[in-house]
């Protein structure tokens, strides 16, 4: 029994025997594996005096760097020599930066010469610093670490990422703050895809700190912006990332911001603004915030052209929305202006507290005013609520406000209407309702009450000097009146050309000084103010309390005060007496006033009693005042009376005689 349990002691201590020897084998095994192969040097006298010979050669190297617990950064390379001093040199190397315990940057080198008691190093040969999102960073060397963990650049570099690239003076890298300084001149160029026609991107900066960390690229000392024939420059500005080296999302560009170029039509630019801000949207797309320059309080923006003239935007404050190919829209808030002058023409313009700027393929086309709406085109003016104006063809409509009007007018003149339209030859069509007064101005006369106008439409042009009313049009001063379905006034030589359904109201004063006023009727008329006179033509009626006249063609001659002096009536001749509606007809007649008498001709003249009594003559007056009917006869063309007594006579019995 006792031999039994001896035995299995035996048995126990060489199975634990075996099982230690087992695990020491694996543990020399793995540890043998972690050990670069390393070849034994001799130590021979340097060839040159000051050369230091290498010690030993690792295969397949790899050294971390720490500062404190914290890493600083990890070396793999295929083959590293070792030297007496410890300084080490390696060969395809590669180089693991940290920030804050996690890989930064990437370092790839043909060697490297590091002296571990400095933290630091040289590379031999061209180097490439690599970042995130596909981002290298390509030089002639670079220096690594130091007490300061900077690895810096020996001379220029040259940059790319997925869609653009640029060069640099060179660059400055932070591993304590994880940063990148671009120096010594700075260009960065976006490449649009070979499918667009639009110009590279490209940012020009004298210095460019990079902070990965919160993602944002600065320029300190100042960018400018090139894209085709387009510069913009700016004091300072500021790139944020989504994320580091991750896509835009906002570019702000510290004031003065200042804008010069050419664009596609060929129209000279100039920009000069605050504060601006670019932010990427959703699918592509941009989102631009200007702020005024703070010595004039304005962004303005001009175009210059020899075809159009000169153009000029200025607003508070500016903000819009485009693509990286071309501009939708650009909006004015707080006060936009817009003003444009063409050679020999007025300057014309608006202003509007929200004013934008439509573009279609990147051109401006259409510009779009809401509140507070004020159109101007040299002294003439206009107020209403939104505004659409056709940079094309140089036309606009302008609406007004909810429960308002659209308000027009000049130096001289006032105007209400519904909407106001207007063309490039300048001409201003105002419709709907409109109304309005004339200062300074006669109408068939003169007088110091202004002339007043009412129609459904009103054409203006020559500045205002000339007015065309359609529609129920009325022209008014006082008691003077024009009515017509048109009416066309030059308002320098007080010329009223009136068509369709023409009615005139004036005075008449007879030598009792006693007056009274008279209506004109008939298809169409004009009125000259230096000749005095007014022509109607066409079915002309001539009313007053006393009488009514009817004929074809009626001119008559005014006073300066545009009281009726003279009328000659031609052209199937007919007057009314409303008293004893005696009717007398003729082929032409004449009305002096101031006499009272209507003189009539024709062949024959004939005067018509209600009761059948006849006149016929070839020449008569009414005397008007006495109401009695004068008849002229001639020695060839002798009067003829035409008599109806009222009730027969007897013819009286002769005499007898007396016996």
């Amino acid at each position: 029994m006792n031999s039994r349990l001896s035995a299995l002691r035996r048995i126990s201590l060489v199975l634990l025997f075996l099982w230690v020897v087992v695990l020491f084998g694996s543990y020399l095994q793995r540890h043998l594996r972690r050990q670069p192969q390393t070849e034994e040097v001799e130590v021979q006298a340097p060839g040159n005096v000051g050369q230091e010979q290498p010690v030993r050669v690792h295969k397949g190297f790899v050294y971390s760097d720490t500062l404190g617990i914290e890493p600083n950064f990890r070396i793999a390379a295929r083959e590293a020599v070792e030297f007496s001093s410890g300084w080490y040199e390696f060969h395809d190397v590669q180089v693991s930066l940290y920030h804050g315990g996690q890989v930064a940057f990437g370092l790839r080198s043909d060697g490297l010469r590091f002296d571990p008691t400095k933290h630091g190093g040289q590379t031999v040969g061209d180097a490439e610093l690599s970042l995130q999102g596909g981002v290298a960073v390509r030089a002639s060397g670079f220096t690594l670490g130091g007490p300061d963990r900077l690895l810096q650049s020996n001379g220029a570099v040259t940059f790319a990422g997925p869609g653009w690239g640029g060069l640099a003076g060179g660059t400055r890298s932070s591993l304590e703050q994880n940063t990148m300084e671009l120096f010594g001149g700075v260009s960065v160029t976006w490449h649009e895809t070979k499918a667009s026609a639009a110009p590279s991107t490209i940012f020009l900066a004298p210095r460019l700190v990079y902070d990965r960390t919160r993602a944002v690229a600065r320029f300190p000392e100042g960018l400018t912006i090139l894209r085709g024939s387009l510069q913009a420059k700016a004091a300072r500005a500021e790139v944020q990332l989504v994320a580091a080296e991750g896509e835009l999302r906002k570019i702000s560009l510290e004031g003065p911001v200042f804008l010069d170029g050419t664009l596609e039509d060929g129209s000279d630019v100039r920009g000069r603004a605050g504060n601006a801000d670019l932010e990427a949207l959703a699918d592509g797309r941009f989102r631009l915030a200007v702020e005024p320059l703070q010595t004039t309080g304005w962004v303005t923006v001009t175009l210059a052209d020899p075809a159009t003239g000169w153009r000029e935007f200025d607003a508070w404050s500016v903000v819009g929305e485009g693509t990286r190919t071309a501009w939708e829209w650009l909006e004015g808030h707080g006060l936009a202006c817009g003003e444009e002058l063409r050679k020999d023409e007025d300057p014309r313009g608006a202003k509007a507290t929200r004013m934008r700027l439509v573009f279609d393929a990147g051109q401006a086309r259409t510009v779009r005013a809401s509140e507070e709406v004020r159109l101007y085109t040299g002294n003439q003016w206009a107020e209403g609520g939104e505004l659409e104006y056709s940079m094309r063809s140089r036309s606009f409509t302008l609406v007004p406000a909810s429960g308002k009007r659209v308000l027009l007018g000049g130096p001289d003149s006032t105007a209400w209407c519904d909407r106001l339209q207007g063309d490039e030859a300048g001409t201003v069509v105002a419709r709907g309702q409109v109304i309005g007064v004339l200062q300074r101005s006669g109408l068939m006369g003169g007088g110091e009450a202004p002339v007043r106008f009412a129609a459904n439409a009103a054409n203006a042009s020559e500045g205002g000097g000339r007015v065309w009313l359609e529609g129920d049009a009325r022209l008014w001063q006082g008691a003077r009146l024009v009515r017509a379905d048109r009416l066309d006034y030059e308002r320098e030589r007080e010329i009223v050309t009136g068509r369709g359904d023409v009615l005139t109201t004036t005075g008449a004063v007879a030598k009792s000084g006693s007056g009274q006023q008279l209506q004109v009727r008939g298809r169409q008329m004009r009125y000259d103010r230096t000749a005095a006179v007014a022509t109607y033509e066409g079915d002309v009626t001539l009313e007053d309390p006393q009488a009514e006249a009817s004929c074809q063609r009626l001119v008559a001659t005014m006073d300066d005060a545009g009281n009726l002096v003279l009328a000659d009536l031609d052209g199937g001749v007919t007057l009314r007496d409303r008293a004893t509606a005696r009717v007398m007809t003729g082929q032409k007649a004449r009305l002096m006033v101031e006499d009272g008498v209507f003189e009539i001709w024709g062949n024959p003249v004939l005067v018509k009693e209600p009761s059948g009594n006849q006149v016929k003559a070839n020449h008569l007056q009414w005397q008007r005042a006495a109401n009695t009917v004068v008849v002229l006869g001639a020695e060839d063309n002798p009067s003829e009376t035409l008599y109806h007594p009222t009730k027969p006579a007897a013819t009286p019995r002769p005499q007898g005689r007396k016996p």
